[in-house]
């Protein structure tokens, strides 16, 4: 359930930017994905994956309502540093548009934390049917939008669904944290034991925030530096194409997600054996997913991008085969990091997607310059590579560590 409704929300998000692309051309599709790009990684940057803790957080050591208060204090913040924002990273981007994708990015986030609520309790089920609901009224609000030719309004819409279930899912949670958890649910902003808990909970975790983040730049970088050097309808151009990996992620990521109690509680009973077998499943199934892809993309390339977009995306069949191929080595790669957080080794993948992103960015640098678009596909590919061979380099010396050990 948990893996269909994560599709459908990929798709109901999927179909915002087809509705751009169709309805109101390249620019448009532009300021909406640069304004993205800049807003998402600063929101996974506030969020310090309290997502995976609260998950992973076994033994209590904190209140389910700490992590609520933590994304509350840091979401608000960044919030109302928005406006900066325009001014500074977004100029000539239509600032009302930047603050709607902000308060859906606020939203968002809000509403995945009640979710996470529910994988904790392994109630995969019941979390599977909020998403496929918030998927299924997300995409008609957009399809009503449609009707209007208002780019203002679809946004005001897309945002409007996601709020509304961010709101009607806190109060679920609420429920089940006081009859499943047995715990109080306070939001208290201001009360000090509270907020010097957050504090210590951003300090501790700063990291784990930082890898998601550099893991995002991965996407968003290369839309940044097309608007700088090839301009915003280029941008947006590669941003729609690059949405095929964000969707295949979104199917990774929920597959991880059904994974992560499960392999955080043979960490916790030390099956390291039951652990690293099932880690390689899963690798293995997220590289078969990405080959299927690809070949899929090679075949199909011209006419999936014609039927989803509009017929002058075409000539952009070649950015997709390497933004697919980046995919591949991406999804066979994402569960080794799943991996690491049941083992709570997060400092490695901060490390790592760092590496990936000074990467991107160096590759980017030296080819969107000459060959536009296909450079900054052919940079994704070249980042995963390098991330792909510094898990594998990572995962060997530590099982030569080990070996050590027991001799």
């Amino acid at each position: 359930m948990t893996l269909s409704a994560n599709i459908s929300m990929a798709v109901s998000n999927w179909l915002l930017l087809v509705i751009i692309a169709k309805v109101f051309g390249d620019h448009q599709l532009g300021e909406v994905a640069l304004s993205l790009s800049v807003l998402s990684p600063l929101f996974l940057l506030a969020s310090f994956k309290l997502r995976t803790l609260l998950i992973t957080d076994t033994q209590n050591e904190y209140q389910i309502s700490q992590y609520f208060h933590a994304r509350l204090l840091a979401n608000n913040l960044l919030l109302l540093l928005t406006p900066l924002l325009c001014w500074t990273l977004l100029d000539g981007i239509n600032a009302t548009v930047v603050m709607l994708i902000a308060l859906y990015k606020w939203c968002d986030s809000w509403f995945e934390l009640t979710i996470s609520v529910l994988h904790r309790q392994k109630a995969f089920t019941s979390a599977g049917l909020w998403i496929f609901a918030r998927a299924l009224c997300t995409a008609l609000a957009l399809i009503c939008a449609f009707w209007f030719e208002d780019v203002l309004l679809t946004l005001t819409l897309w945002v409007s669904v996601t709020a509304m279930f961010a709101l009607l899912s806190t109060f679920n949670c609420r429920r089940q944290v006081s009859t499943v958890f047995n715990q109080t649910f306070s939001l208290a902003l201001f009360q000090a034991q509270a907020l010097r808990r957050s504090l210590f909970l951003f300090r501790k975790y700063r990291t784990l925030s930082m890898a998601l983040m550099f893991s995002s730049l991965f996407i968003y970088l290369p839309n940044l530096f097309l608007q700088h050097l090839q301009g915003i309808s280029e941008a947006g151009r590669f941003a729609a194409v690059s949405y095929f990996l964000v969707a295949g992620s979104m199917l990774i990521t929920s597959i991880s997600q059904t994974a992560q109690p499960y392999l955080s509680q043979l960490q916790a009973q030390q099956q390291f054996r039951t652990l690293w077998i099932a880690a390689f499943k899963l690798c293995l199934s997220g590289l078969a997913i990405g080959l299927m892809a690809l070949l899929l993309v090679c075949w199909l390339g011209p006419r999936l991008l014609a039927l989803i977009y509009h017929q002058g995306m075409t000539d952009m069949s070649a950015e997709l085969n390497w933004i697919m191929a980046a995919a591949m080595v991406r999804y066979g790669y994402i569960f080794l990091g799943t991996t690491l957080n049941a083992f709570r080794l997060f400092q490695v993948q901060t490390r790592i997607a760092l590496a990936g992103t000074l990467t991107v960015a160096v590759a980017c640098l030296l080819l969107v310059p000459g060959s536009g678009t296909l450079g900054a596909a052919q940079a994704m590919f070249m980042a995963t590579c390098v991330e792909m061979v510094l898990y594998l380099v990572y995962l060997l010396r530590r099982h030569n560590l080990a070996k050590e050990e027991v001799r």
